[in-house]
């Protein structure tokens, strides 16, 4: 098992990251209402409202009327013999005893002087609003009781009965509190998502395929839009990308051109016909490639046949608008011993494209068992008198079929779509396809996109010739 490379910028595309962020929103909405539940639970358990019940004395003496400043410091003495008597629990203990409601009362009771008068403000703050407010009441009821602890000189009225609050005086502001740890709970997991995405170490960019592939880069293929006539998007058709289409991009169709000028050079410089187009998982796009390889090599005037042999998903008879309609497909022709005969009625010329197809139409779970026949191998001698062969294969990831094609082709290259595959695999499947009988050219990223194709809208002139650096063995 090879070493883990370590972390280096260039190997991650802020456009990947957003895909993995947006592919994660699910879980980053989760994350947010769990966080955002979580931390309303914890005000319900953790904080306790509390409610206040408030009434108002004031308190005079009989000399007021000629010394007036005695009733503020009388004032002051019977707001300090109170605070004193709550303190030791002295009044608690008879307004528990006032009533049976009362009798677990655990409220506290405070008695304040309103600075610089004769008024003394007493507040009972309770759990329920109901003990604050009869905990005054009861206070008040034993009021006249109290004159041997107080100044015979002082008289104490009551000038404003109790009130309580309708609200807790202790209320937090709980949308303050869930906001936070919702964004909190937001933020982790696309950092979490993000630490996924790097940690996986797929090829995101081209430098990043450069340190992280143990393979030459033959080619890049960037992302192009599919669905882009108005009636596929009406009916939502997802056509596969065509260079025989008068809808694909002119700088896909020159990516794939590039990629054929290196098998042509190939062909020229070493007499290899026959190439295998292989993948590690699904969906990288090989079937595509493959299939627009060999249409842009006959367009280009090459004698070329494309055989499908992923018997166990073929897809090229779609690819080519269902236009195969040989009598025997491929998959019963492998089946049979071969003959003229045989092949007669399973390969089809595309008239438009001047391309011979060799397809499957149906899924057959014998595919090993017929890659690896003898009717197959006859079929590419056979085949050999065309200038151009190209294989599609089934992923290797999932069963050995490109293994053995590998031993049947001349050459072999490796589709590598972006954040997809990790590159640990990918680089098992380069060694696999590197030890068989064809030549490994190297490895197409495929599907590449950058933050610039979102800025500037589309391909530039300049990413038509001059961004790909297509055409070139670049060595790691």
């Amino acid at each position: 098992m090879r070493e883990r490379r370590g972390f280096d910028f260039s190997d991650i595309s802020p456009v990947c990251l957003i895909r993995s962020l947006l592919r994660g929103l699910w879980m980053i909405a989760a994350a947010a209402l769990t966080a955002a539940m979580l931390a309303s639970l914890a005000v319900g358990y953790f904080h306790h409202p509390e409610y206040r019940a408030s009434m108002t004395y004031v308190v005079t003496t009989k000399r007021s009327a000629l010394y007036p400043g005695t009733s503020i410091t009388a004032a002051k003495e019977v707001g300090s013999i109170l605070s004193e008597l709550l303190d030791n629990d002295i009044l608690l203990n008879r307004i528990r005893e006032h009533s049976e409601r009362l009798s677990g009362f655990e409220g506290v009771i405070t008695a304040e002087v309103v600075g610089g008068s004769n008024f003394i403000v007493l507040n009972a703050t309770a759990s329920a609003p109901e003990d604050a407010f009869l905990s005054l009441k009861a206070l008040n009821a034993i009021f006249p009781s109290l004159g041997d602890f107080l100044s015979s000189n002082s008289v104490v009225q009551l000038i404003r009965n109790p009130t309580v609050s309708a609200s807790p005086v202790n209320r937090i502001d709980t949308a303050g509190i869930t906001r936070p740890a919702a964004f909190g709970g937001a933020a982790l997991t696309a950092l979490v998502i993000c630490l996924i995405s790097v940690r996986r170490e797929t090829i995101q960019t081209r430098d990043g395929a450069h340190r992280l592939l143990d393979a030459p880069i033959l080619g890049v293929i960037r992302h192009e839009k599919k669905n882009r006539t108005l009636k596929d998007r009406i009916h939502r058709t997802v056509r596969g990308l065509q260079v025989f289409s008068p809808t694909t991009g002119f700088a896909y169709t020159e990516q794939i051109n590039a990629l054929c000028a290196e098998i042509e050079r190939e062909a020229a410089e070493n007499g290899r016909k026959i190439f295998l187009i292989a993948g590690v998982g699904e969906n990288e796009g090989k079937s595509t490639l493959a299939g627009n390889i060999a249409a842009a090599l006959a367009m280009r005037g090459g004698k070329t046949a494309i055989v499908d042999a992923d018997l166990r998903k073929p897809s090229l008879h779609l690819f080519f608008d269902r236009r195969y309609n040989a009598s025997l497909p491929l998959n019963r022709f492998l089946t049979q011993p071969f003959s003229e005969e045989n092949l007669r009625r399973c390969i089809r010329l595309h008239e438009r494209l001047g391309l011979y197809m060799l397809l499957p139409t149906e899924s057959d779970p014998r595919s090993t068992e017929l890659i690896s026949g003898e009717t197959m191998t006859q079929l590419l001698t056979k085949l050999r008198s065309l200038d151009y062969v190209i294989l599609d294969s089934p992923p290797m990831g999932i069963c050995p079929d490109a293994e053995a094609l590998a031993e049947l082709a001349d050459a072999s290259l490796l589709v590598v779509r972006q954040d997809y595959t990790p590159a640990c695999d990918i680089n098992d499947a380069a060694d696999v396809l590197r030890g068989a009988n064809a030549a490994f050219l190297g490895c197409v990223l495929n599907g590449m996109r950058d933050i610039d194709d979102y800025l500037s809208g589309g391909y530039t002139y300049k990413k038509k010739y001059g961004g790909y650096g297509y055409g070139t063995r670049a060595k790691n």
